[in-house]
């Protein structure tokens, strides 16, 4: 898929999104309040302490990671046509919640790993090191790219979570330009959302949900149209 392509499949989201703009807002502001919780309730308490600090944070990696598989879920739903409401969030939110958590704490932990790689090499004036430094800048590229495909995967073919980054991992190394192109689009999204502020709470979630499921969607046709042209005719 290339510029054309991915552009259709931009505008699409963004149809889909104005088609739909009420359920999107809505399931939005579900997903902002289910999944940052833990944290707001805490800024409320009138408690000062590390401990609970660490563990709000901890309790909102869980439900933000459950909130963004149930984001999915709907959002594949309302691509089908089929009819939602905010209990299939609590559907979603239930059969995603271990393995979204999961998905999300290792996406966090692959991020720190490589920069963590990229300041350990930067510290050393060699020019191996700063080789190094190069080749983990683009490992932070592809693990973003990649991790854009994960839910995708994760929601739409109900797997476990290490098939869908194997998965995610292959479509992106099978398909570089339309994964750069939805990272420039959803980096683009989310930095016109925190300046703006407000798309945070009734938009970007639904809307980055409804762009990678569609560039998801139109990336396996190839695959299904393969594995349907190596299938021998049965007369």
């Amino acid at each position: 898929m290339g510029f054309s392509g991915s552009w259709r499949m931009f505008v699409q989201a963004l149809k889909t999104s104005y088609d739909h703009i009420g359920k999107v807002m809505l399931f939005n502001l579900i997903w902002f309040a289910m999944g940052f919780a833990p944290i707001l309730i805490m800024t409320y308490l009138p408690v000062e302490s590390n401990i609970v600090f660490v563990l709000s944070m901890v309790a909102t990696f869980i439900t933000l990671g459950g909130a963004t598989g149930a984001i999915h879920y709907l959002m594949n739903l309302i691509i089908a046509g089929e009819d939602t409401s905010v209990r299939d969030f609590w559907v979603g939110f239930k059969r995603f919640f271990a393995r979204g958590s999961l998905i999300l704490f290792l996406a966090i932990l692959g991020f720190t790993i490589l920069i963590f790689n990229i300041w350990f090499s930067g510290n050393y004036p060699n020019t191996v090191f700063l080789i190094l430094a190069g080749f983990w800048v683009w490992g932070i590229v592809y693990w973003y790219s990649m991790l854009q495909f994960v839910f995708p995967f994760l929601t739409q073919q109900d797997i476990g979570v290490f098939l869908s980054l194997k998965r995610a991992a292959l479509i992106t190394l099978d398909n570089p330009l339309a994964s750069i192109i939805l990272l420039v689009l959803g980096l683009i999204v989310i930095v016109l959302s925190a300046l703006l502020a407000a798309p945070i709470l009734i938009f970007t979630a639904s809307f980055l949900a409804l762009l990678q499921n569609y560039f998801y969607n139109e990336l396996m046709l190839k695959y299904d149209t393969k594995e349907s042209e190596e299938l021998p005719d049965v007369e």
